[in-house]
C-alpha cells in the first residue's frame, strides 16, 4: 500500500533495512565461516590424522626391532666376552695352580732334604755320643776290673 505523502510504507523500509541488514549478517557469517576455515587448516596442521598415527606407530615399531636387534647383538658380543674372559680366567688360574704346584713340590723338596741332613746329623751325633758312652763304660769296666784284680 502506498502511503500517502511520499512515505513509503513499512514494508517496503524494512525491506531495505532487511538487506542491508541481511548483507551485513551475511559477511559476518562469511567472516565467521572464513575464520572458522583457518581454524580448521590450523587444528589439521597442528594435530595428527590416521595416516600420521599410522606412520607413527611403524616407525616406532621399527625402532622397536632395531633396539630389539642391537640387544640380541650386545648379548651375543656380552656373551662372547664373557666367555673369552672366563677361558683367561681359568688359563691364568691354571698357571698359578702350575706355579703353587712348583713352588710346593720346591718346598716340600726342600723341606725333605733338610729333614734328611737333620736325620743324618743326629744319627752321627748320636753314634758319637755312643761312642763316648761307650768309651766311658769300658773305662769304668777297665777301673772296676783293676781295683777287683789288683787291690784285693
Amino acid at each position: 500500500m502506498p502511503g500517502t505523502n511520499e512515505n513509503q510504507g513499512a514494508a517496503s523500509q524494512s525491506r531495505n533495512v532487511y538487506d542491508v541488514s541481511s548483507e551485513k549478517r551475511l559477511s559476518a557469517v562469511e567472516a565467521r565461516l572464513t575464520a572458522v576455515e583457518v581454524d580448521v587448516a590450523v587444528t589439521k596442521a597442528n594435530c595428527a590424522t590416521k595416516d600420521d598415527l599410522q606412520t607413527l606407530r611403524a616407525e616406532m615399531h621399527a625402532g622397536h626391532e632395531r633396539i630389539i636387534a642391537m640387544l640380541y647383538e650386545h648379548e651375543l658380543e656380552f656373551q662372547a666376552d664373557q666367555a673369552k674372559q672366563r677361558d683367561e680366567f681359568r688359563t691364568a688360574l691354571a698357571e698359578q695352580r702350575q706355579y703353587f704346584q712348583a713352588a710346593l713340590t720346591g718346598q716340600r723338596d726342600d723341606f725333605q732334604a733338610g729333614m734328611g741332613k737333620q736325620r743324618d746329623d743326629l744319627y752321627h751325633l748320636m753314634l758319637n755320643q755312643m761312642w763316648k758312652l761307650y768309651g766311658f763304660a769300658l773305662l769304668m769296666l777297665g777301673g772296676v776290673y783293676f781295683i777287683a784284680r789288683y787291690v784285693h
